[in-house]
């Protein structure tokens, strides 16, 4: 198993386990997985870590099958790792928290999905059959159009986010890092 299977189980499992975690208020169907880390949420660490481990394996295996066609992977991987350590805004309005980390939060999470559109579109361009080509292309788009029907559809914005990162990992699970 490489680092980057390791990373996914990990980050895969903590969210999984959430339920075992997260504050009450916490909807899966509606709230973001990094709200699971937000600020004043109990047991934070837990999903906290599991974006740093995500992060942190998939930029080591990046390094070790280096290729230039990687690097928007790891700078997507540094981004998301980073975002883990700045906490987003408490699901309890109430509750004091610090704007500054949560702004940072949401800079690193729109650099992280930046630089996987860019990446996956980097596939697609590198792709020599038009059907895999296609997939990548689609890929990329799903990882702007799921965005913007978050924003939209706020009530399912946890369950679009998972759908839209289960994709990805399938495709890092079996691509990533390659040869």
């Amino acid at each position: 198993m490489n680092v980057t299977r390791a990373g996914i189980a990990v980050f895969c499992a903590t969210v999984v386990l959430a339920p075992l975690y997260a504050a009450e208020a916490y909807d899966w169907h509606r709230h973001l997985i990094s709200e699971l880390a937000a600020q004043g949420a109990p047991h934070r660490w837990w999903m906290s870590a599991a974006f740093v481990t995500l992060g942190a394996a998939l930029i080591i295996d990046g390094l070790r099958a280096f290729r230039p066609a990687w690097l928007p992977v790891m700078v997507f991987a540094l981004c998301f790792g980073l975002a883990g350590l700045f906490p987003h805004r408490p699901l309890d309005p109430a509750l004091p928290y610090n704007p500054v980390s949560h702004s940072i939060h949401g800079v690193l999470a729109a650099l992280s999905g930046t630089a996987l559109t860019i990446g996956l579109a980097w596939q697609a361009k590198l792709a020599r059959h038009r059907s895999t080509r296609m997939a990548f292309l689609a890929l990329a788009l799903l990882c702007v159009a799921v965005p913007l029907g978050m924003l939209a559809w706020p009530h399912v914005q946890g369950v679009a986010q998972r759908v839209m990162y289960a994709l990805v990992f399938a495709w890092l699970w079996i691509c990533y890092p390659g040869e």
